[in-house]
């Protein structure tokens, strides 16, 4: 099971994720990120995988290059 916890501060959108994150979990956390991206206008993201106990880095890698690619903004992944 997955979880995110979104918080915005200071303009800056704080994702903390735990749990297990596999392609599927992936793509919903892309869908819901993007929409808040695309809803606030937001550039600057921190994701914060410290609490998940297992993930796919293929697909989380993935979403990081097509995020770049599509928005380019300032994402920082702290491990």
């Amino acid at each position: 099971m997955s979880k995110e916890e979104f918080v915005y501060h200071n303009k800056t959108l704080f994702v903390n994720l735990s749990g297990e994150y596999n392609s599927k979990n992936i793509n919903n956390l892309k869908r819901k990120l993007y929409n808040i991206i695309d809803q606030y206008g937001i550039n600057d993201i921190i994701i914060d995988q410290r609490h998940i106990t297992q993930m796919n880095k293929a697909a989380f890698y993935d979403m990081l290059d097509d995020y770049d690619i599509k928005y380019g903004g300032n994402l920082i992944v702290e491990e």
